[in-house]
């Protein structure tokens, strides 16, 4: 199988440094070491209860590790609220296309700015209007329901809206846990190719969390592979992809 240590030609943006982090006392990820490099999309795959889901709650400080280090660009952010994490440049998109359904679509993605400093250059009105009109224009079908409750939204527009939102807080590492979840395939490609233009063009660090093993290494470039929150293997997506041991073992596929 492959080995459980990736390696990078620079500095990744994110590293995870012996990792140890659960709920109550049971321990869900152990000494758990990841790195994602600058622009580049490293998918994170494993069963159910593999740790996938806990590893980005800690990293985004949803939870607080009991022990290690979570390294952007060479400083440990480990033990800081989700809004210090929010600041520092890491952006969290949970499971489930959570919108807040009584806010219209703008609505929503106001609330993706209020980690924005209230005062200081380029934080003026006319700069959130800017921002608004940005993410509408990345994201059309969001621009024709601009006023509608999210409420009212497909499955595919609600995870357009809430990626949309944490882009604005204009993060450098965004975190994705199962963003194809429950939609249809023409969807899911759509938002597949979504996240290979947010690392591609616009030079954001993705890790991607998801359940379509197969989907997911298609267009990651690294790969880390959980068994019961530990590191099993790590290594370039073609490589894991290209393993029949591991696929057969840990990716089903």
């Amino acid at each position: 199988m492959s080995s459980a240590a990736a390696t990078y030609d620079e500095a990744p943006a994110l590293a995870v440094e012996d990792l140890v982090a659960g709920y109550g006392g049971v321990i869900a990820l152990d000494r758990v070491s990841i790195s994602a490099g600058t622009a580049a999309i490293t998918a994170v795959l494993g069963a159910n209860g593999a740790g996938k889901t806990t590893l980005l709650r800690a990293i985004s400080g949803m939870i607080r590790p009991r022990r290690g280090r979570i390294l952007l660009d060479g400083t440990d952010l480990a033990g800081r609220n989700p809004e210090q994490m929010v600041r520092a440049g890491i952006a969290h998109v949970p499971e489930g296309q959570a919108v807040i359904p009584e806010l219209t679509v703008e609505e929503n993605l106001r609330v993706g700015m209020m980690s924005w400093p209230r005062r200081g250059p380029g934080r003026s009105r006319a700069d959130r209007g800017a921002a608004l009109d940005e993410a509408f224009e990345r994201f059309p079908p969001l621009a024709a329901r601009r006023r509608k409750l999210a409420a009212a939204l497909s499955g595919g527009e609600r995870q357009m809206l809430v990626i949309a939102r944490a882009l604005l807080a204009r993060p450098r590492v965004l975190l994705l846990d199962e963003p194809s979840l429950g939609l249809a395939p023409r969807v899911m490609a759509q938002v597949m190719d979504l996240v290979v233009g947010l690392s591609r063009e616009q030079g954001i660090t993705i890790v991607l969390v998801e359940q379509n093993a197969r989907g997911a290494l298609a267009i990651a470039d690294h790969g880390v592979v959980l068994n019961l929150g530990r590191v099993v293997a790590a290594a370039d997506a073609a490589t894991l992809a290209a393993d029949v041991a591991l696929r057969h073992h840990y990716l089903g596929f």
